[in-house]
């Protein structure tokens, strides 16, 4: 089994959010929050929109940022051949995933993608998939502090790479009366910090460091896929 945990520099406010995935909420994740909640609440459905992306944009050496339970590596059927790093400030979750995906030669990374890439000197290759699903709500604000992410996440992608991932957004957007309840908890318990999140400055700073960026919409979850990371 291949264990390569890096320091971990974060906030507290990060490490408040990380916690949820250390206690009882990982046996009722994958039906509460991918099913119900993001069908439901964020109305956008996993199924439909979140894991197909998620399957058709896994190249040969992936990066799963935020791994949760593992739900969509276990939905993917990951080939083999593909080298898997797995990211999350949860060990636990990495652990899960990595159980529930199969792939125990996977690397584990402790990471806050708000700081550099802990590996980037020539210990790992450069990916050529990312994914980040539901992370980037969890991020601590201000939405202007957020979008380092991905700047951060340019010097561990190769020239041609392929980022996708979703976020549910706080701002422009118009809850129904079960997302406005959910939301409330999320924010008031420290696992959303979304409030000024708003599309425009996320499909910007996409803008500003991938040369094609393809984003939708559904419900109240910007879905994003960016291709090909800018070098200047």
């Amino acid at each position: 089994m291949d264990q390569k945990l890096a320091g971990v520099q974060t906030s507290a406010a990060a490490k408040r959010g990380a916690a949820c995935y250390e206690s009882w909420i990982m046996y009722i994740y994958d039906f509460f929050v991918l099913g119900f909640i993001n069908s439901f609440a964020w109305r956008c459905p996993t199924n439909k929109h979140l894991l197909p992306l998620f399957k058709n944009n896994i190249r040969t050496t992936h990066l799963d940022i935020g791994v949760g339970t593992g739900y969509y590596l276990k939905n993917s059927n990951v080939a083999p051949s593909v080298q898997l790093t797995l990211s999350d400030l949860s060990p636990n979750a990495i652990r899960v995933a990595k159980l529930r995906s199969g792939r125990h030669d996977a690397t584990e990374i402790l990471w806050d993608v708000t700081q550099p890439f802990p590996l980037s000197e020539g210990k790992y290759d450069k990916f050529d998939s990312v994914s980040m699903f539901y992370v980037l709500h969890c991020v601590p604000g201000p939405v202007k502090n957020k979008v380092v992410v991905f700047e951060n996440l340019k010097s561990c992608m190769t020239v041609d790479g392929v980022l996708t991932g979703a976020t549910v957004l706080g701002k422009g957007i118009e809850d129904n009366f079960l997302g406005r309840r959910i939301r409330a908890h999320c924010v008031a318990n420290g696992v959303f910090d979304n409030v000024d999140d708003d599309a425009e400055t996320f499909i910007n700073a996409l803008r500003s460091n991938f040369h094609e960026v393809e984003v939708e919409l559904i419900g109240v979850s910007l879905v994003f896929k960016a291709m090909r990371p800018r070098s200047d």
